[in-house]
């Protein structure tokens, strides 16, 4: 056969990642790279805790400091640690440690990308939100509640963001006559992720909070979140 009746095999080769300057681009990249974290399942490490607190207190708050602290997560003695294994996620979807990005430009206020050493840096500063919840009525406006974090509605350990609802469901047991007005702000989403592969290094999600009790006694506190997810196993 001659040279030109011969084939070869190509070759296929995956660029690396680089680092998009559009805001569109940007968050496109964050929400394939969480999205496909949680297609596949991931293994990682997990940490949240709640600092700078502060509290001003009437009876209520005072009687039921401890356990309000602990419905919204703040304290040392409420940090939550997780490790999780590639693959082996509950069924049950609350308990999806790792949640899909749904963000929007709508939600954002700021996006930015860097790259350096092999990793690409996403960070993203998230509008504020506020819920609210009583016997009568429920509600949350919390966009960085789409960014994957683990939230919900119930009054749950495990859930990153302690929304009005979800303060609710155990202080309503208290005081069934509370009023919950939550809200955050100065949110902010760090992603790190590997250029070469696609895969997420690290994820940062911070933002301080604001909790108001309305009720006889009640009062009202604030804090510092930070979770942390880490050692992404693919």
């Amino acid at each position: 056969t001659t040279a030109a009746e011969e084939t070869t095999a190509e070759e296929t080769t995956v660029a690396a990642l680089v680092a998009p300057e559009t805001t569109a681009e940007i968050l496109a990249l964050y929400n394939k790279t969480i999205n496909d974290a949680y297609a596949a399942k991931v293994g990682f490490s997990k940490e949240r805790y709640t600092d700078n607190e502060t509290l001003n207190a009437g009876f209520l708050l005072k009687t039921f400091g401890d356990l309000v602290y602990s419905f919204m997560g703040i304290g040392a003695e409420n940090k939550y640690t997780m490790d999780v294994t590639k693959g082996q996620w509950e069924s049950d979807v609350p308990h999806h440690y790792l949640r899909k990005s749904t963000l929007t430009e709508a939600d954002l206020t700021a996006a930015k990308c860097t790259e350096k050493d092999g990793k690409i840096t996403i960070v993203l500063n998230v509008k504020p939100g506020t819920s609210k919840a009583s016997k009568s009525e429920s509600w949350t406006k919390a966009p960085i509640d789409k960014c994957g974090i683990c939230v919900g509605d119930l009054d749950k350990s495990y859930f990153d963001h302690k929304t009005a609802p979800v303060i609710y469901a155990a202080v309503g047991q208290v005081v069934s006559g509370a009023v919950i007005e939550e809200s955050y702000s100065n949110a902010k989403v760090v992603a790190v992720v590997d250029a070469a592969t696609g895969h997420l290094v690290s994820l940062t999600v911070e933002f301080d909070i604001s909790v108001v009790i309305d009720a006889a006694g009640g009062g009202n506190a604030t804090g510092s979140t930070h979770v942390f997810y880490k050692n992404f196993k693919y």
